[in-house]
C-alpha cells in the first residue's frame, strides 16, 4: 500500500532508538562497577515489591525506585516497565531512569540497533567476538556512551525475542543500577525459533531490463549493480552524482568513487570527508562535487580533495554551471548563492507559492521547489526562474497534490519526476500537463523502494539511486537503475 506520510515516518524513525540481539556469555555484570566510596540507597530498609509480566519479573526496592505504573505494558508479545530514582532536591527531575523491554518480534530492528551501537553483524553472529553479561538469566551485550547512557540488549533467537534494558543516569556507575538488575528474571520460552538470513546469507537484489509504455513514450530501466552490493539501515538520505564515466555515491555519510562502464558500478576508492553525516550531493560541469546536509559546512571537492568550504548555508542545490545554487531548508525564504572562489554572496528569494520545502533541484533552466503548497492544495513541484518568478506548477492528473518528489528535471520531451512517497515515476509535457505515472514495480521490479537521488548523464539518461528491502529481508540494499526513453 502506498503511503502519504513518509516525512512523518522519517521523524519517528530518527526519534526511535531501541536495542536488541544475542549469543555468547562471558561474565556476570549484575553489579555495575562502582567506586568503593559510593553509597547505595538500596541498603535502606524498604518494602520489596514485584512487577510480574508475561515475559519478565522484576523485584525492586520501593524506597529507592519510583515505579511509573502508567508506563507499564503487559501483553503476550510485548512487556515494558519504567522506573526512576528521583532527585531528592527536586522530584520533577530524576537521577536515574530505567526502562526494561522484552518483546517477541522479528530480528530486524535488533540488527539495526546492533550496528547503531557500534557492533559488527558478522563479528557478532559468526565470530562471536563480543563479550556478554548474564542478566535476568539471559546473556546480553553491553553498550555505554561513556556519559549518561547504559544499555544491555540482545537477541534471544530460540525464543524469537529481543531484550533491552536502558539506563539514562547522571552516573552510569551508580551501584543502584546493579541492585535493580539483580531483581530481574526474564521468563522466555525457547520455541526453537530460527531467525531469517543475515546480510551475507541472503540473496542480493537483481532484475532484468524493463520497459513501460506511458502515453506516446516507452520508458525503460536497466539495473546497474555495484561490483559489491551496498547495504544500509538508512532508507532515505543517500545521494548519487555523475561526472563523465565516474559516478560518486554518498551512502551513510561515506563517499565512494565508482567507475561506470554502462553496465556496472566498480568501486575505485573511498573519499574521506571531515564529517560522516553529509546527505546531499550535486556534480557540476567542471567535475566538482558539492556536498551539504545535517547543518555542516558546504564542501566543494575536486578530484577527491576538498578545495573549498562555505559556512552559513543549509542545504545546497547547485546549478550545473557551478556558478550559483539555491540555499534552502524548510521555509520558502531561501537564498540564491553566487560563488567566487572561496567566497560567496547571497541574494534572498521567496518562493511564495510554496510552504514547507522538502527538496530543491536545479537544472540548466529551472529551479524546482518540491514543497507543500501555500494554499494547502498538497505537495507539488513549483518551477521558478533564477529570480524566483513562478513558471509552472507540476501536480497530478486531477490537479491535486503529489507524494514527495525527490528529484525532477526537464528533458527534451517535458519533465520527469521521482515520487519517493508514492513510489512512482511521473511524466509531464513541456507545458506542465500531466502525462502518466509509472509504478516502481512495473518499471524497476522493486518491492517498496525509496527514490533517494538521481543524476543526469551526458546522453540524457538518468541514473537513479534508491533503497529497497530484499525479498528475504536479509538486508536493505542501495540499488541503481538507468532510466531512458523520455
Amino acid at each position: 500500500m502506498k503511503k502519504l506520510l513518509s516525512v512523518v515516518l522519517v521523524l519517528l524513525m530518527i526519534l526511535s532508538l531501541a536495542a536488541c540481539g544475542g549469543d555468547k556469555t562471558e561474565k556476570d555484570d549484575t553489579t555495575n562497577p562502582t567506586s568503593s566510596d559510593k553509597t547505595s540507597e538500596s541498603d535502606k530498609t524498604g518494602e520489596a515489591n514485584e512487577i510480574k509480566t508475561t515475559l519478565f519479573t522484576l523485584a525492586y526496592d520501593d524506597s529507592v525506585w519510583n515505579y511509573i505504573e502508567d508506563e507499564l505494558t503487559n501483553e503476550e508479545d510485548y512487556c515494558f516497565v519504567n522506573l526512576q530514582i528521583l532527585d531528592p532536591d527536586d522530584s520533577e527531575y530524576y537521577l536515574i531512569d530505567a526502562e526494561i523491554e522484552v518483546s517477541l518480534e522479528e530480528p530486524y530492528d535488533f540488527r539495526e540497533d546492533l550496528v547503531y551501537y557500534g557492533f559488527d553483524q558478522y563479528e557478532y553472529k559468526v565470530e562471536e567476538t563480543y563479550e556478554t553479561v548474564k542478566i535476568g538469566g539471559v546473556d546480553l551485550l553491553k553498550y555505554n556512551d561513556g556519559e549518561d547512557t547504559l544499555i544491555y540488549f540482545n537477541r534471544i533467537e530460540g525464543a524469537g525475542a529481543t531484550v533491552c534494558i536502558e539506563f539514562d543516569a547522571e552516573d552510569i556507575t551508580d551501584g543502584r543500577i546493579g541492585e535493580l538488575l539483580k531483581g530481574l528474571t526474564v521468563t522466555l520460552e525457547d520455541v526453537g525459533n530460527e531467525d531469517g538470513p543475515w546480510e551475507w546469507e541472503g540473496k542480493a537484489f537483481s532484475t532484468d531490463d524493463h520497459s513501460v509504455t506511458a502515453g506516446a513514450f516507452t520508458v525503460s530501466s536497466k539495473f546497474i549493480p555495484f561490483e559489491e552490493h551496498i547495504s544500509t539501515f538508512e532508507t532515505f538520505n543517500h545521494s548519487i552524482a555523475a561526472v563523465g564515466d565516474t559516478v560518486y555515491v554518498l551512502v551513510d555519510g561515506e563517499l565512494r568513487e565508482c567507475h561506470y562502464d554502462g553496465t556496472e558500478l566498480v568501486f575505485v576508492r573511498p573519499i574521506e570527508l571531515p564529517e560522516d553525516d553529509y546527505e546531499i550531493m550535486h556534480a557540476t560541469a567542471d567535475g566538482s562535487l558539492w556536498l551539504s546536509g545535517s547543518m555542516n559546512d558546504i564542501l566543494c571537492l575536486k578530484d577527491g580533495a576538498v578545495v573549498n568550504t562555505y559556512e552559513d548555508i543549509d542545504n545546497l542545490a547547485m546549478h550545473p554551471s557551478g556558478a550559483w545554487g539555491v540555499d534552502y531548508f524548510t521555509s520558502n525564504e531561501c537564498n540564491i548563492v553566487t560563488f567566487n572562489g572561496a567566497t560567496y554572496s547571497a541574494t534572498p528569494v521567496i518562493f511564495k507559492e510554496a510552504d514547507t520545502i522538502m527538496n530543491v533541484n536545479v537544472d540548466e533552466n529551472n529551479i524546482y521547489v518540491c514543497a507543500s503548497a501555500a494554499d494547502d492544495s498538497g505537495h507539488k513541484v513549483f518551477i521558478y526562474n533564477k529570480d524566483g518568478v513562478l513558471q509552472k506548477t507540476l501536480c497530478d492528473a486531477e490537479g491535486e497534490g503529489l507524494g514527495s518528489i525527490t528529484f525532477v528535471t526537464q528533458t527534451a520531451n517535458g519533465y520527469i519526476g521521482f515520487d519517493g512517497n508514492m513510489r512512482d515515476v511521473l511524466l509531464w509535457n513541456n507545458d506542465g500537463t500531466f502525462i502518466a505515472e509509472i509504478s516502481d514495480s512495473d518499471l524497476f521490479d522493486t518491492n517498496y523502494p525509496w527514490f533517494c537521488s538521481s543524476t543526469v548523464l551526458s546522453d540524457g539518461s538518468i541514473l537513479t539511486l534508491m533503497t529497497d528491502e530484499r525479498e528475504d529481508r536479509s538486508a536493505t540494499e542501495v540499488i541503481v537503475f538507468q532510466v531512458k526513453g523520455f
